[in-house]
């Protein structure tokens, strides 16, 4: 910990406790220390950042407003030293990843060979589910999530966005009546993805406007996307799924994009495909080479094709 790192750590917890003793005491360092680190840190701010009496040590206004901009710069410096030690970690070992089924299939199955080369020393363990996992109950190191990101303690970094169709069999279309408007889907059978928070409508956008079209009982309901796309293909319904999950079934004519000039989605439109984390995971050099992988090949997963 270099000087500059020391009086803001002290200045910090001088203020914590209100005491330069006791702040003393929590750095193992003299009082003494203590008091001429906050004299340096005030000379070279030019501030006065303590009012210090014979019964307590409160905060200046130049005090509170330094300590609120303090405990941010003390966080990026225990990343930067966090970085610099991972630089220095071999990457070896077990990397626990958790990815969804189809993605896994498409996407992350064809670059497993590159990444098993380029680092030998790690074992990887990749385990594919449509279900939403939570990583530290699980003991995943690392995920790649799909849909709009909850707000979370979670590192996230974005690997490409993407966008949803709603698709059905050509043999279903003909058989039912035309779909020219949102409101046409509430007469449809809707093939629909079980989230762990259950979604009860779809909702459509075009040229500004949003309308929900609610999910009826009785319709078909799963967990695992290929079971809805199966569905679809064999006539059973409409599917609402990302572009990137039907490419081929579009592609060939098997299924057809319905109100396709309208904006889909299930949950909300701001969605996309990123590979999270946990802070305490973020030094770890496997889960980062994981990460670096996967952003370094992001042209490859260009989902809206």
């Amino acid at each position: 910990m270099n000087d500059l790192t020391l009086r803001l750590k002290t200045f910090q917890k001088v203020a914590e406790h209100h005491s330069f003793s006791a702040a003393a005491r929590e750095l193992g360092i003299a009082a003494s220390t203590a008091t001429r680190y906050i004299g340096q840190l005030e000379r070279q701010l030019g501030e006065p950042l303590l009012i210090r009496s014979t019964r307590q040590v409160r905060l200046t206004a130049a005090g509170e407003c330094a300590l609120k901009r303090i405990g941010t710069i003390l966080e990026q410096f225990d990343l930067i030293d966090q970085d610099l030690k991972a630089t220095g970690q071999t990457t070896s070992g077990t990397l626990r990843v958790s990815v969804p089924w189809r993605y896994t299939r498409l996407y992350i199955a064809p670059l497993v060979r590159e990444f098993m080369v380029t680092y030998p020393e790690i074992t990887l363990h990749i385990i594919s589910s449509d279900h939403w996992v939570d990583l530290i109950d699980a003991e995943f190191d690392v995920a790649v999530r799909i849909g709009h990101l909850e707000d979370s303690s979670l590192i996230a970094r974005k690997i490409a966005d993407q966008q949803f169709v709603l698709a059905a069999a050509p043999a279903y279309l003909n058989r039912h009546a035309a779909i020219t408007r949102p409101k046409d889907l509430a007469t449809h059978t809707l093939l629909t993805f079980d989230y762990t928070t259950a979604s009860h409508h779809w909702q459509l956008k075009y040229k500004g406007h949003t309308c929900r079209i609610p999910i009826r009982d009785g319709m078909l309901r799963s967990n695992n996307a290929d079971v809805l796309t199966k569905a679809a293909l064999d006539g059973a319904g409409i599917v609402l799924q990302p572009c990137w999950a039907i490419r081929d079934e579009l592609e060939s004519g098997q299924l057809t994009p319905v109100l396709g000039q309208h904006e889909v989605t299930s949950t909300r439109f701001e969605s996309g495909v990123h590979v999270v984390f946990t802070q305490e995971n973020r030094a770890n050099p496997c889960v980062r080479a994981w990460v670096d992988f996967l952003m370094t090949h992001a042209d490859r997963m260009v989902l809206n094709q």
